[in-house]
């Protein structure tokens, strides 16, 4: 019965409430592009096209080898005013923001601002501290590592009841990391651990911290450090920032019924640290190369640092800010960087060091969290790609 008042409550919702995402407008790319003259071209555009029949309404995708840049776009941005998915298009990364918001705080650190052992409860309120099971004793590091065990946001029905009855609020975190006092955590704390479990609520944990730690929000150092840095003039901090027109709408499969609704307009607390960003897989290249390949961003020691690897239930290995992932194949590669779902988005950004540094982006507005008749083309799409990159 819950779930009946729940999805009449997203029927109603969806239907009178206006969008952040405002009706998409096409977008166009000025950089060179040299796609068609890639030796795969032919095979990556079946490849999107493969998945656009298959349900998938509109997909992103930027692959970077030795023979230089491809990308590519199919589908649609906007499915009610047939407005085209493109690689310029501007769509919501979901928790890539977690590798992103990582990258400017382990600036912070080479600042001198924080140490990777400060103890949390030296910045947040205390009550929170309170009224989170071992708060005391969280560092920085566990937070961006997810060794603390602490409670998932993302998974509790509380909090997307309240999305649901007010899906365009701008959530701030004080009032968000409520859904979490006295929860149950996911696994017993162990300092210096070597066990991890990812919860989204390590990453809004962390921009209290960094709101305190600089004396403001802290979407200002993710501007100053990685936005703006590298000039980025396609990505954008939702709901810090106000979104452009060429933002894709974001589908999902409410009912498993096989019809996708537009449920661009509700808003899972983004612009808190564990999500909120939207971007093009032209600028997540770019980020990338600066972090991975270029390293301008940060120094080798930070990036050892970051390479710190735990795991977790999943067979992923939680890095400090990112995510190392094996292949299900016979030979060994695997991928760094970050996945990123959430309602109506979905999206990768991974470079493969045991395959010659290529790199693999693509966003897709759908979201593949929920067990949909959908979701198996999207993680279908997702291995079929970093298998294709690491077998030529």
């Amino acid at each position: 019965m819950r779930h009946l008042i729940i999805l009449t409550l997203v029927f109603s919702i969806l239907g009178c409430n206006k969008s952040a995402v405002e009706q998409t407008e096409t977008c166009s790319f000025n950089g060179a592009d040299s796609s068609a003259k890639h030796p795969k071209n032919n095979k990556f555009k079946a490849i999107l096209e493969k998945y656009k029949k298959l349900g998938l309404p509109g997909i992103s995708l930027l692959i970077e080898d030795e023979n230089g840049v491809w990308m590519g776009g199919v589908g649609k941005s906007d499915i009610a005013n047939n407005i085209d998915f493109k690689p310029c298009t501007v769509s919501k990364v979901a928790s890539i923001t977690k590798m992103m918001f990582a990258t400017a705080v382990m600036q912070l650190r080479e600042q001198g601002k924080l140490k990777m052992d400060d103890k949390v409860a030296q910045y947040l309120d205390p009550k929170i501290v309170e009224k989170i099971k071992n708060a005391d004793k969280f560092t920085i590091q566990d937070l961006m590592q997810h060794s603390t065990g602490v409670y998932e946001i993302i998974s509790d029905g509380d909090f997307y009841l309240a999305v649901l009855n007010n899906p365009n609020k701008k959530w701030k975190g004080e009032e968000l990391i409520k859904f979490v006092y006295n929860k149950p955590t996911a696994l017993d704390y162990q300092a210096n651990g070597t066990k991890g479990s990812y919860s989204s609520t390590n990453t809004l944990l962390l921009s209290l911290c960094i709101d305190k730690i600089t004396g403001k929000n802290h979407h200002h150092a993710l501007h100053e450090l990685v936005i703006d840095k590298l000039g980025l003039k396609n990505t954008y901090y939702y709901s810090h920032d106000a979104l452009p027109k060429q933002t894709a709408q974001g589908y999902y499969d409410l009912y498993n019924n096989g019809t996708i609704l537009n449920v661009s307009n509700l808003n899972t607390g983004s612009g808190n640290g564990f999500g909120g960003v939207y971007s093009n897989v032209v600028d997540l290249h770019k980020f990338i190369r600066a972090l991975f390949i270029e390293k301008t961003l940060v120094n080798q020691q930070s990036l050892d640092v970051m390479n710190t690897f735990i795991t977790d239930d999943d067979n992923s290995e939680l890095g400090v800010g990112i995510l190392k992932q094996a292949l299900n194949n016979p030979n060994g590669h695997y991928k760094i960087g970050h996945s990123g779902r959430d309602l109506g988005y979905s999206g990768d950004a991974h470079y493969f060091p045991t395959k010659n540094n290529r790199i693999l982006i693509y966003l897709v507005n759908y979201g593949s969290n929920g067990n949909t008749a959908l979701r198996p083309a999207y993680y279908q799409f997702r291995d079929e790609m970093a298998l294709e990159l690491t077998n030529y």
